[in-house]
């Protein structure tokens, strides 16, 4: 992606026909980092990606936000579901994107990221057969596929356990560390983990995080990471009970 500038903008408000969710919000989203945004369920946090990426929303919320920029980007999408079409085998559900847009099939560009994520063994079996983190692989794989500017994260390893999770986060994040990450958590060990930038949300504004000075994928046991950890949870609290 061939990107002038460093950054992109977002800025606005976000309401519903009752409340108020953003007020007059601003954002920078830098070009090829991870940024997280972080808060408590029901902030407008998922409904905020989906503005990202002009996506329809329901009727009910009403909306200013805009960016800076006139560049059409194309998104990804990665939820905390891993989404892939039951009754296709993992191969097919990788290739889905192609085949519903009636492009040529790049069938060696799929196995090549199923091998990357390890599911090569299991290409052509369904997904039921499949784990839980072996399913958000496959997932992650699909989103690899498609090469987009810009991969929307929604809560991406919360159905998975701790283990697990750990793994596929370590995973993503070295597939996806060139790329335009924005992941939207309620887990601060997971945003600081991940993120090169993080915002929380408070009073209806997103306000910065002061993150480690060491780079993604943090290691768990170092005494700055469990300082950040305990400080955005005191910060969420309080937010918490702002709202």
């Amino acid at each position: 992606m061939n990107i002038n500038t460093s950054f992109f903008s977002l800025q606005g408000s976000l309401n519903t026909d009752k409340d108020e969710l953003f007020s007059n919000i601003k954002i920078n989203i830098k070009y090829n980092k991870w940024t997280t945004i972080i808060g408590q369920s029901g902030t407008g946090k998922s409904t905020l990606l989906k503005i990202i990426a002009n996506l329809n929303i329901a009727n009910t919320f009403l909306n200013n936000i805009s960016t800076n920029t006139n560049k059409n980007y194309s998104f990804s999408w990665m939820a905390q579901n891993d989404l892939l079409l039951p009754w296709s085998n993992i191969l097919h559900n990788v290739m889905l994107g192609q085949k519903l847009r009636r492009e040529k099939i790049d069938i060696n560009k799929a196995l090549k990221l199923l091998e990357k994520v390890g599911l090569l063994n299991v290409a052509y079996q369904l997904p039921a057969t499949l784990s839980g983190g072996m399913r958000q692989r496959a997932a992650l794989a699909r989103t690899l596929m498609e090469d987009n500017d810009i991969i929307l994260m929604d809560e991406p390893f919360s159905s998975l356990d701790s283990i697990t999770r750990s793994k596929v986060q370590e995973l993503t994040w070295k597939l996806l560390k060139n790329k335009t990450v924005i992941m939207v958590t309620h887990d601060p060990l997971e945003a600081v983990l991940l993120s090169d930038e993080l915002f929380y949300i408070s009073n209806k504004q997103l306000k910065s995080i002061k993150l480690p000075k060491s780079k993604p994928i943090r290691k768990i046991t170092s005494s700055n990471l469990l300082h950040s950890h305990k400080y955005i949870l005191n910060l969420l609290e309080k937010s918490y009970f702002k709202s």
